[in-house]
This record gives C-alpha cells, structure tokens and sequence, in this order.
C-alpha cells in the first residue's frame, strides 16, 4: 500500500460575515492526495462557505489552508488553477457556446505550458468521460439539465486537476442524473471534495464524510462513522433505516423523517356545545 499524502489541509480557519456573525469556527482538516471527500450538513451549517475557503475564493480572517504544504494565499492564481478546479453550484455558461468550445476553456490554465496537441486529447478525453461526445458540437443552450452539469463537469476535467471542488453537483438533477454523476466523479484519479445535500448518495461516493454544524466540523471520518443514526438525528433531525435490497441483497441505508405521534380524535370523541 502507497503511503498517503496530504495534499490539501486547513488549520483553526475562523470567518465571520458583515455583521461579525462566525460562519467557520475553527475548522481544521486535512485531504490525503486520491481521497473522494463528502461534506454534508444541514442548510447554513457552512458547507458552500468552507469549500469556497479551500478554492481559495474566499479568504479566512482567521487560519491557513495548505496545497503541498505551501500557503494557499503564496501560490499564483494560474499556477492554483493548474492544480484544482472548481465547479460551482449553477455555473453562467455563454448559451451559444458549443459543448467543445465550452469544456476547451479548462485548457486555459494550461494554454503557456502545453501543446495544442496535448490541450485538444485533454479535452476529448473529459468530453469522452462525461459521455458527451454526440453532443460535442451542440450549443450549451440546446442541453438538459442534467447534460448542462456533466457539461461543467467535462471543462473541470479538462482542467487536468490533482484536486477538484465540486460545489453541489447534483443540484436540480434528478434521482438518474444525480447518481449518473456521482459514480462518473468516483471513478476520477483526482482528489475531490464535494458538499452534497443528499446523504442517500453518500455511501456510495465518498471515502469520508465531514459533517458540519453551525461552522464547526461535527464529525469526520468513513461514511458508516459520521452518518451513524445517532450523528443524522442529532444533527439532521432524521431517523435512519438499514434494509438490504431486495434483489441484489446489497445492504442500503434509507433516511427518513421521524415518525411523529399526534392525538387524531375519531368522529365519536367529539362534544358539541
């Protein structure tokens, strides 16, 4: 076995908003290089403002955030956007851009250091990946929901990233798309940290879940750890039930709303004045 490598850490990160309120309360971690990391946690827990820290977007009043053990803030923006990429929630793409021309903009970062030749395999190779390529010469506008994401995805690959940042990947998708794109992320060499909303999708995609609350990391370690029915009732006010499918016989882990009593009177224990 390969010893691990810290690629990406951050250490006691403090950030507050205008109004002086925390929204990251001495958040400290550490992303071994290959590592598919999940953040989850309840809406405003801080998970979109964290990983905006670790792209660098944002910058902490507070701490320091790490890429091969140099300061974050000290590396180039073009030699930064080399290492990772970032795809955000709803990305603005130009509508009448291609597919090809859109996903050819991860090439940027690169257009100094590489050859056309290696910029053009690049690009086929995320087009190929993202299983775009009957849709290579197609306008963004003329694209689903879901083909607009694996879209995004592609011109992030292209970008050729020993990190990627994904911010809500399977946002607006639906149940298809959004497994669609998790298992196509999983099989990716690079190192990701996504923040997801759906913890159904979890166990399948991550290595490791850090949960977080109120901008502190709350748990953090294999999915079965941080997503133990104790953790998702205290902090998601959810009930989870372990059942096995019934035909693969694959153990499946399903999150619901705890069921709650009420006092439901019949027809017969009603007094009328």
């Amino acid at each position: 076995m390969k010893p691990q490598m810290t690629l990406l850490s951050c250490s006691k990160l403090v950030f507050k908003d205008s109004k002086d309120q925390i929204l990251l309360d001495h958040v400290s971690l550490e992303v071994q290089a290959g590592e598919k990391v999940a953040i989850v946690g309840p809406n405003g827990a801080g998970k979109s403002i964290l990983q905006k820290h670790l792209s660098g977007r944002l910058n902490p009043a507070m701490g320091e955030i790490k890429l091969h053990d140099k300061s974050l803030s000290a590396i180039p923006p073009l030699k930064r956007a080399q290492l990772m990429a970032v795809m955000a929630q709803s990305e603005q793409i130009e509508p009448l851009l291609s597919v090809a021309e859109y996903v050819s903009l991860g090439r940027i970062p690169h257009q100094h250091s590489s050859k056309a030749k290696e910029d053009n395999k690049q690009i086929d190779r995320a087009i190929k990946i993202c299983g775009l390529e009957k849709f290579k010469d197609q306008t963004i506008q003329t694209l689903s929901g879901g083909e607009r994401q694996r879209t995004s995805l592609a011109r992030a690959i292209a970008q050729s990233p020993e990190l990627l940042l994904l911010d809500e990947p399977t946002n607006h998708l639906d149940l298809r798309a959004r497994a669609d794109i998790l298992k196509l992320v999983k099989g990716l060499p690079s190192t990701v940290i996504a923040v997801l909303h759906d913890l159904s999708l979890v166990h399948d995609f991550a290595d490791r879940v850090i949960v977080v609350r109120q901008g502190k990391i709350i748990s953090d370690g294999p999915p079965s750890e941080s997503l133990s029915p104790a953790i998702v009732r205290d902090v998601f006010g959810m009930e989870t039930l372990d059942v096995l499918h019934p035909v693969t016989g694959k153990p499946l882990r399903v999150y619901e709303a705890p069921h709650l009593e009420t006092n439901i009177q019949t027809e017969k224990e009603f007094t009328y004045a």
